[in-house]
């Protein structure tokens, strides 16, 4: 059945009455005492806006941070900082191991970077790459053990050439390797890779330097696993280290006590 267009136009209208009409200020957020509810995608904004803000204000102030030192150098005739290369031997023990074992030497090496605070102290970290090593008799196996060491100390200086360290170290295990006897070989051993005893390890040190000159200097350091004075029942390393340091980088700009220097 086809209506025809006066008829469609009155059906229009009738539909049309009955439609309630809601004033546009019924639409609009309501309020909760006099704290107004922020649409969802204003708030996105505001959220989006706050954030940028802080990068900004995070990014101008280490920009700051690291203009000044460029706007106002100061230089002095003592060494406020110094890059070094270390190399040395270790030896190495574990501690409440079940099975006892003979300490192996391996080697050590890698940066030594030193801040001069004052007249006194000096604060030292390194990058090191350290080889641990244990022996068993019998049967006759060498395990070593290579780790990624951060070693961050304080150091005490007494007189012109001796320094006392004490710090801290974190150390990441790299690899492990177990050397055995096999006849079967041309060179009468075999190695083969070995799960790390440790896959990381937080340890203290102590230990001192002695300079023999400008640039040479030795150095003895005790190493011991945190984990002895906590976990009694767990298996920790200790390593001694002997090190030599070459020292030839040094800068001459003051970072700290500025104005003393300047009058």
């Amino acid at each position: 059945m086809c209506l025809s267009p006066s008829r469609n136009f009155q059906e229009i209208q009738k539909w049309r009455s009955k439609i309630i009409y809601i004033p546009q200020a019924d639409l609009r957020q309501p309020e909760t005492g006099n704290k107004k509810i922020i649409p969802s995608n204003n708030f996105q904004t505001l959220n989006m806006q706050t954030y940028f803000f802080k990068k900004a204000l995070a990014v101008s102030s280490v920009l700051f941070i690291l203009s000044r030192p460029l706007s106002a150098q100061t230089y002095s005739n003592k060494e406020s900082s110094i890059l070094s290369f270390t190399v040395g031997m270790t030896s190495s023990n574990l501690i409440n191991y079940p099975v006892k074992f003979r300490s192996g030497i391996l080697f050590n090496g890698g940066l030594v970077y030193s801040l001069m605070l004052n007249d006194k102290f000096n604060v030292g970290i390194e990058a090191l790459y350290t080889g641990k090593g244990f022996k068993n008799e019998s049967p006759i196996i060498k395990y070593r053990y290579f780790f990624a060491d951060i070693p961050l100390y304080l150091q005490l200086k007494v007189g012109g050439a001796i320094r006392f360290n004490l710090g801290g170290q974190y150390s990441i295990a790299t690899s492990g390797h177990q050397i055995l006897l096999d006849p079967s070989k041309e060179n009468g051993v075999r190695s083969e890779k070995v799960s790390p005893l440790r896959t990381s390890d937080y340890g203290i040190l102590g230990g001192m330097e002695v300079d023999l000159s400008k640039q040479i200097s030795v150095g003895a350091r005790y190493t011991i696993s945190g984990s002895t004075f906590f976990e009694q029942d767990n298996f920790n390393f200790g390593v001694f280290q002997f090190s030599f340091k070459y020292s030839p980088i040094r800068t001459y700009k003051v970072f700290f006590h500025k104005k003393e220097v300047q009058q």
